[in-house]
């Protein structure tokens, strides 16, 4: 399929948008504004870990310097540059082969369909549309962690990427010295608990698969 055009939300005025604090604690480093496009070519705007151009779509809080030392370059590139090799574009369509069939969200994007996810996604996501959740997945801007075939199939669709909202990841694990299977699902609890997007087990000990595999049952 064509990658559809740009339907993007209008962003509110850098101006318009402050740090949540009322003031700075010092007259000399005065509080950035959140939003801008190109906030500084110094330390005082830099922003740690952000690496790409300003998003088309979403809110104007998703966006941060990309003057922080280290980055590749920013890349007009997307998904789209990178089809499959069985995939044939014609007249701007892309089509794929006789008897494909979608599994993954990407694939669904391609195909131009909209998944339950990523309505799902769309819901908790109030600034994005269903059809901006597909464009941004077939774009490869963004991806939604939902895989089919999870043990209890019981996964909230959140989704990760530039246009949306930053999300919490909850990293736990267990290591030779200390912890346990259930230590693991107690920490699985409490990161649900206090609202965590996503958990990563980063388990180096003990039995790794009874772990992991608990923690799929558990999550």
């Amino acid at each position: 399929m064509t990658p559809p055009p740009w339907s993007p939300l209008p962003l509110a005025p850098p101006s318009a948008v402050r740090s949540p604090m009322s003031q700075s604690s010092s007259p000399d480093l005065p509080l950035p504004l959140r939003g801008a496009h190109n906030p500084s070519s110094t330390g005082a705007g830099t922003t740690p870990g952000s690496f790409a151009n300003a998003p088309q779509v979403g809110s104007a809080l998703t966006y941060s310097s990309p003057d922080t030392p280290g980055m590749p370059p920013p890349s007009d590139k997307t998904a789209w540059d990178f089809m499959p090799a069985d995939w044939t574009q014609v007249d701007g369509r892309w089509t794929p082969p006789v008897g494909f069939e979608p599994r993954t969200q990407l694939e669904f994007a391609r195909l131009g369909q909209i998944t339950p996810q990523m309505k799902r996604v769309a819901e908790r996501e109030r600034h994005l549309t269903p059809e901006q959740v597909r464009d941004e997945v077939a774009a490869g801007r963004m991806i939604i962690p939902a895989n089919r075939v999870h043990l209890q199939h019981n996964l909230d669709p959140m989704a990760i990427g530039r246009a949306s909202l930053t999300k919490v990841n909850a990293n736990m694990g267990a290591s030779p010295v200390s912890s346990g299977t259930a230590d693991e699902v107690e920490k699985l609890r409490w990161a649900e608990r206090w609202g965590a997007d996503t958990v990563m087990d980063l388990s180096t000990g003990g039995d790794l698969d009874a772990t992991r595999a608990a923690i799929l049952s558990a999550s």
